[in-house]
């Protein structure tokens, strides 16, 4: 089966190994999509990432094989899964900080979400699998667990009906947090980017308001829509620039939300005289979890009555042997959601197939 590697930046490769073999208890998945996550991206491109590597998370397939032990799922089954596994039992598992979990840490997907199939474990299949049964909503489950990070950062800020948020960068996980924060969540959103395109696709998305910072005073603009200033702020790029212009518009309790890390500035300087007067709250949220994912998967799988359908953010999909034509994609900050899949064939068979009389394996 083909399986992505990448040594170095330059170096990945698609290569053929063996097809894992399951317990009775275990699933195998065929993929039919996986995802370019940033993580991904910035994992073959950071020198300091140990190579080789494997890469991939945001996967979407279809049940190969089930071990004897399976009840509830069966062959020909389409399926989302998530690929980190949290002990319940650690003192981070016990605050809510499930990603930080060891045992979270050490489990991945075998052997990772750039492959032609992938062995779920025990664990896995009784945590971390949802069933898609509609295949008309395939493309819209990719988006499962980056949906479940951008949940997890809003629920950890205190919004309520009717706030004035702003989301800094509007890329495909800006793009995701305008139409939450709009159609879950009800507030009114602001968006905020250099690109004339991605704020008319904001618009789209639901903002109420988009602003070229390029073009127009931000805060000039933001005066004008609120005299206290904004309940929230989301920064999915993260900058000295754009931490200070969060600060500067946020009021007096309100919250900044690091999602984005900075990707060359390590340390920025803040007025922490000016954050700890106004009792301003600066937080971060990086992943996501098992609930997470589960609330991400049911929301999108009711789409049409939610409005949030995110598959016009699929700009490409891409065989997996592009992968590097992605990963550059990717980097111009020119496309949206990127993915891929590994068998032509198979992927005309997915969409066009009936699967009313698919049987255990």
């Amino acid at each position: 089966m083909k399986s992505l590697i990448c040594y170095s930046e330059n170096d990945i490769r698609v290569e053929d190994i063996e097809i894992p073999s399951i317990s009775d208890n275990e699933v195998l998945v065929r993929t039919i999509f996986c995802g370019l996550c940033i993580t991904d991206v910035l994992k073959v491109i950071d020198p300091q990432v140990k190579k080789p590597t494997k890469l991939g998370h945001e996967v979407v397939g279809m049940i190969e094989k089930t071990g004897k032990n399976i009840k509830n799922i069966k062959k020909g089954d389409f399926v989302a899964i998530y690929h980190r596994i949290p002990c319940q039992n650690c003192i981070y598992c016990a605050h809510g900080k499930t990603f930080m979990c060891k045992h979270a840490r050490q489990t991945n997907l075998d052997p990772q979400g750039f492959a032609e199939y992938i062995r779920l474990t025990e664990e896995h299949v009784k945590h971390n699998i949802f069933i898609i049964k509609d295949k008309n909503n395939i493309k819209n489950a990719v988006f499962t667990e980056p949906v479940a990070t951008c949940i997890k950062a809003i629920e950890k800020m205190n919004l309520i009906k009717d706030d004035k948020v702003m989301v800094i960068g509007c890329g495909p996980m800006g793009m995701i947090f305008i139409g939450l924060l709009k159609n879950l969540y009800k507030c009114f959103v602001i968006a905020l980017s250099r690109t004339d395109e991605k704020l008319k696709i904001a618009k789209s998305f639901g903002a109420d308001v988009i602003i070229n910072s390029k073009k127009e005073d931000a805060k000039k603009r933001i005066s004008k829509l609120t005299q206290v200033g904004l309940d929230g702020v989301f920064l999915t790029f993260t900058s000295s620039e754009t931490v200070n212009l969060a600060l500067s518009t946020t009021r007096e309790g309100g919250y900044v939300q690091i999602f984005g890390g900075p990707l060359k500035e390590k340390e920025i300087a803040i007025n922490f005289d000016d954050l700890y007067k106004k009792e301003k709250a600066v937080i971060t949220s990086y992943s996501s979890d098992p609930e997470y994912n589960k609330k991400s998967f049911y929301l999108l799988m009711d789409s049409k009555n939610n409005n949030l359908d995110f598959t016009p953010l699929i700009s490409n999909i891409l065989p997996i042997e592009d992968f590097k034509k992605g990963v550059d994609l990717a980097l111009t900050q020119k496309t949206f959601k990127i993915l891929f899949y590994f068998n032509k064939d198979f992927l005309d068979f997915v969409f066009s197939h009936n699967y009313s009389k698919t049987t255990q394996t």
